[in-house]
């Protein structure tokens, strides 16, 4: 039988005052609470774990394996244009502090200063419990850690020579050598400067963070050159093994805050609870 319109209307008015101060709640996860020996002995895990992770990821998809070969293939392709680049942007003989506007992307490529920075990050943020600037710091150290430790590897293993230390030919080679001039490949001024721009720009997450950053590692890279101190397919491969190695430290650390949101949201949903004059609605998520 139906109810006559007047006592329809009359329920959802007695519905709407009876429950006038019930409430919809949003309860939104947060992270766990820690103190400062637990952070650390988060970092110091992780540190480890993904520096494993890094020399294996060129081999763990298919992805990643394609991504590899294309660098090392840009690298080799790269190297056929060394010395015609050579010729038109590099000023053989010229000292590398000629108080020119390159001098301040040299400084910037030294390892030594986005190490303080990192290290400064990271002791701040994890004294004064700011987990998003402590993670920074720490992803800056790993970052210049692992690419650092490819860096040298290589360095070693490949001996090429400088361009000025060259009888111009791009393909010179003292395998396993550590003398100086024998370091050019790949640049270690250029790695420091992709890895440290990289983390920065993502993490500060702007158009204007990004421009600035990378275009200043780019100079970085230029300023080797200009002062002959590397060919360009040393700068390639440098960019790609410092902006690679930053980009992989922040996927990782993206993975697993993503990992713990998926976790906190299994106790999620929604649950009632009665009040005096309705009920109160909350949705955990």
């Amino acid at each position: 039988m139906k109810l006559p319109a007047a006592i329809l209307i009359s329920i959802i008015l007695l519905n709407i005052t009876v429950y006038s101060d019930s409430t919809f709640t949003k309860r939104s996860f947060k992270p766990k609470k820690t103190n400062i020996i637990q952070d650390l002995g988060y970092d110091l895990k992780y540190f480890a774990i993904d520096w494993g992770a890094f020399f294996a990821s060129p081999f763990t998809s298919k992805k990643n394996l394609i991504i590899s070969s294309s660098v090392v293939a840009g690298t080799v392709l790269s190297s056929t244009l060394d010395k015609d680049i050579r010729k038109h942007f590099s000023v053989p003989g010229e000292s590398k502090y000629s108080g020119t506007f390159l001098d301040g992307p040299i400084f910037y490529g030294y390892v030594q200063y986005p190490s303080i920075l990192g290290g400064a990050m990271y002791t701040i943020g994890l004294l004064a419990r700011e987990s998003e600037l402590r993670k920074t710091g720490r992803m800056l150290i790993q970052s210049l850690v692992y690419s650092g430790t490819v860096t040298m590897a290589l360095r070693y293993a490949t001996g090429r020579h400088r361009p000025f230390s060259s009888s111009g030919n791009q393909y010179e080679f003292s395998w396993f050598n550590s003398a100086g001039d024998t370091q050019s490949f790949p640049s270690g001024h250029t790695v420091v400067a992709f890895a440290t721009s990289t983390i920065l720009a993502e993490q500060i997450d702007t158009w204007w963070a990004r421009g600035i950053l990378y275009s200043f590692a780019a100079l970085t890279g230029y300023a080797r050159m200009h002062y002959d101190k590397h060919w360009f397919s040393d700068i390639f491969f440098g960019a790609a093994l410092g902006f690679g190695s930053s980009m992989f430290v922040i996927h990782r650390e993206r993975d697993r805050e993503k990992n713990e949101r998926q976790k906190q949201k299994k106790g999620g949903g929604f649950s009632f609870s009665p009040t005096m004059n309705g009920f109160n609605i909350v949705y955990g998520f």
